[in-house]
């Protein structure tokens, strides 16, 4: 029987010079860190301990840890923040080690990408789309259903992420009617569950695994197969997605779901006439209420909305206009849809399911509007013509203590950009409060491994110290004016990240005209055609918002220059952030020090770690905020940064970019 040492020996040497990892890979590198970080995760699963590890680009983060897991025995689930980074491992990182190790590797995503065999049976028989231009679209689904295996949607390729009519076949649990579907045996779900029941190794993402943990023990029903072992990558988002799972939501698009399925009957036929026109009435009723309900709330929400309008306290629009009287009415008249569908779907599993859901939308809606529990923040966000209604744990240490941190299941938590440097060390404390770890009694430990690029001789940081203060009314006519000017050093291929919509409209109208390179904006197209088109037009620039600031890969000459327009603080107005000040300054803690800046830094460094991808890239970092200058807190900031040199000098930018051009990006 191997020891820990032995397994150890055998880490360090699958992934070393002389192992089985550099025979198959053509480029392969011999990397300490990551052998480093593979030891500590062999140890965390061994110790059945936790650990945190930020492992900077470049370190090979994905080997290092699915070896050690793979050596440890035992089934082990790996989360991901992004479908990209699950792609890469199910496609390329796996594949090598399924062929040495003879395991067996699944990947689990949320079941609206897969195809639902009813309800796609159901949108045929009378096929209804919102936008001509579909029509196309949804004849390479019907040539695709007719021949996959997996029922996942991304085997289609080019398929535009708001494709309508996939709401409308795909797989929904609320819609989902188990083993009494009549085509359970050969429900992709069904499947896709099978083969991670076989699996030593589930890829997952986020959102399923806490709506898997969100699932009370009671109910005796897992979305993911038991483990024995947890590694959670892109560990820096944890907090914002688990936080959505604990909590309540009601949007516009749920109440249009349930309407629209409530309707399908109609167009399908299963529904007596008489029992169909009173359903339909009770239907009308309760969508006026709630189209009346949301309507009321956006517009009390839009009189001094933070945040560009997207964001607003509940609390404080309760004693608007009729928002109370409005909500109420909105749950009272789908509780009576609940009981009208109840009513003559008692032996209907369809119409039953459609009550359930009419009856948790009534709970959501009262649970928002009229609680004020004191350990939640009720809150609305407006998307387009879209309402979202939530409340949400302000604290999610003693959910997480219960749910994942209250066994010895060992748990490794890791990312690009987890840490930030205080004092000349790297804190964790940050990660840990917004993940509730601080009070756990578990061993926790934690390692710091830098980017293995060469950020010294691949990047320059440019923070120009003449611009205007980000609060003064002419910041972004003259940040403009300065990203012109760098574009021109750079010749475009640049990312242009700005900290709100109202930044990136106003750049946009003032740089578009006097551009000569392709000028893309975040919300032109879907994000998946951006990119593509990024990467096409190698002199194109890409206007975006928080959105792109990570989980986007650009490798090569396409992306030479970042520029961020202002240092990332999120605004003390949005009521998730003024609940967390609120938390911390109750704790005795200081809501700056504590919260806002290492949240702030942490943004920056992803949106910044779009530059380097590769040991080839380079290019120019840009921060057109002064205060990283002229504030003590800018020290932290550029600390916890790549050590790229640092300019406040165009100049050295233009001499940069004229001694790297000669031997080409990528």
């Amino acid at each position: 029987m191997l020891m820990v040492s032995d397994y150890e020996r055998e880490v360090k040497w699958f992934l070393g010079p002389k192992g089985p990892l550099a025979e198959s890979l053509e480029r392969y590198e011999d990397r300490p860190d990551q052998i480093r970080m593979a030891g500590s995760v062999l140890s965390a699963l061994e110790k059945r301990s936790i650990l945190i590890v930020e492992a900077g680009t470049g370190t090979g983060k994905t080997l290092a840890y699915l070896v050690p897991a793979i050596y440890s025995g035992g089934r082990v689930v790996i989360s991901t923040g992004t479908k990209a980074l699950q792609e890469q491992l199910v496609n390329k990182d796996l594949p090598v080690l399924t062929r040495r190790f003879k395991i067996e590797a699944a990947v689990m995503k949320g079941r609206n990408n897969y195809l639902c065999r009813r309800r796609y049976r159901e949108f045929g028989m009378a096929p209804t789309f919102r936008f001509r231009e579909e029509i196309p679209f949804y004849e390479r689904v019907r040539d695709w259903a007719s021949a996959t295996k997996t029922g996942d949607r991304a085997e289609i390729r080019d398929l535009p992420d708001e494709f309508s009519a996939w709401r409308e076949i795909s797989s929904t649990s609320e819609q989902c009617v188990g083993q009494k579907c009549e085509f359970f045996d050969d429900c992709f779900v069904t499947r896709m569950r099978a083969r991670a029941q076989m699996a030593d190794v589930v890829v997952v993402n986020h959102h399923l695994f806490f709506a898997n943990m969100s699932i009370p023990k009671e109910a005796q029903v897992n979305l993911i197969p038991s483990y024995q072992a947890a590694i959670l990558d892109e560990a820096h988002g944890l907090a914002e997605t688990a936080a959505e799972y604990f909590g309540a939501q009601v949007s516009t698009w749920r109440v249009d779901d349930l309407a629209r399925d409530i309707r399908r009957m109609e167009r399908i036929g299963e529904v007596d006439v008489d029992d169909l026109a009173a359903m339909l009435k009770s239907l009308e009723t309760a969508e006026e209420a709630c189209r009346s309900a949301f309507k009321t709330i956006a517009r009390a929400g839009a009189r001094g909305m933070a945040l560009d309008g997207a964001r607003f306290s509940i609390a404080e629009i309760k004693d608007r206009g009729s928002v109370l009287e409005e909500s109420e009415r909105a749950s009272t008249e789908l509780l009576f849809l609940a009981r009208a569908l109840a009513g003559f779907g008692r032996k209907d599993e369809y119409v039953m399911n459609l009550a359930g859901r009419a009856q948790a939308l009534s709970e959501d809606f009262a649970f928002i509007i009229t609680r004020d529990e004191p350990d939640h923040v009720y809150w609305a966000e407006t998307r387009g013509r879209g309402v979202i209604l939530r409340a949400s744990p302000i604290e999610l240490g003693p959910i997480m203590e219960q749910k994942l941190f209250s066994d010895e299941t060992p748990i490794v938590f890791t990312s690009a950009t987890l840490a930030v440097q205080d004092k000349k060390r790297w804190s964790y404390s940050h990660f840990k409060s917004e993940i509730g770890l601080e009070g756990t009694e578990r061993e926790v430990t934690e390692i710091h491994l830098p980017s293995s690029y060469d950020w010294k001789k691949q990047a320059i940081l440019y923070v120009p110290r003449h611009l205007p203060d980000p609060s003064s009314p002419d910041f972004i006519v003259e940040a403009s004016r300065e990203m012109l000017r760098i574009l021109r050093i750079s010749k475009g291929r640049a990312f242009l990240l700005f900290t709100s919509y109202r930044n990136l409209e106003a750049a946009h109208e003032l740089l578009e005209p006097h551009l000569d390179f392709p000028a893309l904006k975040q919300g032109d197209a879907p994000k998946g055609e951006l990119l593509e088109e990024f990467r096409r037009d190698e002199s194109s620039v890409l206007f975006a918002t928080q959105s792109f600031w990570e989980g986007v890969d650009v490798a090569g000459k396409s992306l030479s220059c970042v520029i961020v327009d202002k240092l990332p603080f999120a605004s003390p107005g949005d009521p998730l952030t003024s609940a967390k000040i609120e938390r911390v300054r109750k704790n005795g803690g200081n809501p700056f020090m504590d919260f806002q800046l290492p949240r702030a830094v942490i943004s920056l460094k992803q949106g910044l770690g779009r530059l380097i991808r590769s040991r080839e890239d380079y290019g120019v970092l840009a921060v057109l905020d002064g205060r990283l200058h002229k504030k003590r807190y800018g020290k932290t900031f550029l600390d916890s940064l790549p050590p790229a040199p640092i300019t406040d000098k165009r100049e050295d930018l233009a001499a940069f970019m004229e001694e790297k051009e000669g031997g080409g990006k990528g």
